[in-house]
Parts: C-alpha cells; sequence; structure tokens
C-alpha cells in the first residue's frame, strides 16, 4: 500500500495540474541561472561554462524524485548573441521526464557596465509512465496499460539585465502550455502544463584590501494557481577559488553548501535540510554540480565586451 499511495503522488506531481507545480528542483541553480532563465545564454563575457548537476530529493523515500541536467551555452563572436542548450532527465517512481531545450538569445549594451538580454528555448518533453499491475493490487481497473508516453513541444522566455557586479532577471516557462494527453484514463484534454514565472536578483560585494566576497540573491517563483515561494540565498567568496553558502526555501527546506574552484573546474555541493512534514521520514536531499569553463579570449582594450 506504500507503494501505490508513492505512485500516486507521482501521478499527481506531474500530470495534475490543479496542485503542484512541473518545473524540477535545483539547489544551486545560482550557478548555473541559465537552467531557469534563456536570456542568461551568452551573458559570460569571459568564459562558456559547462555544467551537469545530479539532484536527488528526499533521501530515504523510495523511489523520491531524482533530475540529471547537462547545459551549455556561449557567446558568439559577434558579442552580440548567445546560444544554448540544456538536457533534462527527472524521475519519480513509475514516471520519467526526458527533455531537450534550445536557445537563443540577444544582448543590448545599455551602458559601459550594463548589458540587457532577451532569450527564447524551444522545448520538446517527453513524459513516460511506467506502471506494475503488482504495485496497485486491488486497484487495476484504473491501469489501462503498463507503460504509456506522451511527446510535447513547449517554451520558455526570458530578459536578463546584468553587470559585473549585480544582476535581475524575469523568465517563463511552459509558455505554450502544452496539453498531455495519454488515454482517456490517465490523461485528457484538461491536463496542461502551467506556465511558471521567476523572478531572480543578487549582488556581489567586495572588500577593499581582502579577498572575501559576499553574493546576496534571491529568487521569487510562482504560477498562475499556486502561492508564491521565496529562497534566499548567501554565499562568502574567498579568493575565488572556494564559496560557502546558504538558502532558505521558504516553507520547505534551509539549504548548506560549498564549492571549490580549480583552475577552469570547478564543483559544487548542497544539502537540503526538510522542514515540511516529510522531515519525518528523510534527512534531506543533495545535489552536486560539476562545472568546466571554457576560456573566452578576447581583444586587449575591450573592457567590457
Amino acid at each position: 500500500m506504500k507503494r501505490f499511495v508513492l505512485y500516486i503522488s507521482a501521478f499527481l506531481f506531474c500530470v495534475n495540474t490543479i496542485y503542484t507545480q512541473q518545473i524540477a528542483l535545483y539547489s544551486q541553480y545560482f550557478e548555473n541561472s541559465y537552467i531557469i532563465n534563456p536570456a542568461v545564454a551568452g551573458s559570460n563575457i569571459e568564459y562558456s561554462p559547462f555544467r551537469l548537476a545530479v539532484h536527488k530529493q528526499w533521501i530515504g523515500i523510495t523511489e523520491s524524485p531524482s533530475t540529471q541536467v547537462f547545459s551549455f551555452h556561449h557567446q558568439l563572436d559577434n558579442r552580440l548573441m548567445g546560444m544554448g542548450a540544456m538536457l533534462f532527465h527527472d524521475s519519480f517512481g513509475p514516471v520519467r521526464m526526458i527533455g531537450v531545450q534550445t536557445t537563443y538569445s540577444y544582448h543590448l549594451k545599455v551602458n559601459r557596465d550594463i548589458r540587457i538580454s532577451l532569450g527564447i528555448s524551444p522545448v520538446f518533453m517527453q513524459y513516460i509512465l511506467s506502471l506494475n499491475q503488482d504495485d496497485f493490487y486491488s486497484y487495476e481497473p484504473i491501469l489501462t496499460r503498463n507503460r504509456a508516453s506522451v511527446t510535447v513541444p513547449d517554451a520558455n522566455f526570458g530578459i536578463y539585465m546584468y553587470s559585473d557586479n549585480y544582476w535581475a532577471g524575469f523568465s517563463a516557462a511552459h509558455i505554450l502550455q502544452s496539453q498531455l494527453k495519454i488515454s482517456g484514463t490517465w490523461m485528457d484534454d484538461s491536463n496542461k502544463m502551467v506556465r511558471h514565472y521567476f523572478l531572480m536578483g543578487g549582488y556581489r560585494f567586495a572588500f577593499p584590501g581582502s579577498h572575501i566576497e559576499i553574493e546576496p540573491s534571491a529568487l521569487i517563483k510562482f504560477t498562475e494557481i499556486t502561492p508564491i515561494q521565496v529562497d534566499v540565498n548567501m554565499k562568502v567568496f574567498f579568493h575565488r577559488k572556494a564559496w560557502a553558502g546558504v538558502s532558505v526555501r521558504g516553507g520547505d527546506s534551509f539549504v548548506t553548501m560549498f564549492g571549490i574552484n580549480f583552475d577552469e573546474y570547478f564543483f559544487g555541493f548542497a544539502h537540503d535540510f526538510t522542514f515540511s512534514d516529510l522531515s519525518n521520514h528523510t534527512v534531506g536531499s543533495q545535489e552536486l554540480i560539476f562545472g568546466w569553463n571554457i576560456r573566452i579570449y578576447r581583444r586587449e582594450g575591450d573592457a567590457f565586451q
């Protein structure tokens, strides 16, 4: 019966748009803001970032959500446009989502220090529902087939303002609100993707004569049918070689994290301490992130490209 309850929860997590969100959860998104805002693509003027992140949610709960994402974006030689791509996989019990996203962004130079970019990403996602009849005992009538899938197109949009020390952005995901329909029993025309909105911003403070920098930031997430959720983050950098930080995700968890830079490579780790009702069943969530920053060489004298 516990597995039945888990599977029903997984089903509701992915296809019942009335009660839940449909975006994978990340803990260190400020290490790769591109995953939540396509306008970030091409905003790094010194390097092109590769990122691989693995997130395991609710450790200790059988078949809890697991997410893997690989991304890359690059500023083109004309310094006006950016390109990006992302592959992602998300699973929870019998439900899997596999997707690919490509991105085009255009960057406008406001003044010597500030740029504003616009980004658009077409997205294709495949939802797979795999069920075992033995998991449902006396509930066999609701199961029409052991495996079903649907592929849906969608799109994300973002706007991003950035400089050397601060940034702010707004983005929307699932802007097409594509419908999910596998069968008349599991999904019908009333089930569709819900638009998600993200508002983010941050500032990096440097102390003269010190090798310590601090970076407060915040992320506001909401949909048209769910409450607003606010993340408040704080990171401290040491010689730009190592960093540590904390994050508070409103009504959900407290996150601790650290990272190390080694030349163009870096590694980050985060642990989420859940303080919701799930805290009695899990030790929390964990995330690993690996990065490779490929240097972009500029002409001498270019202060801000």
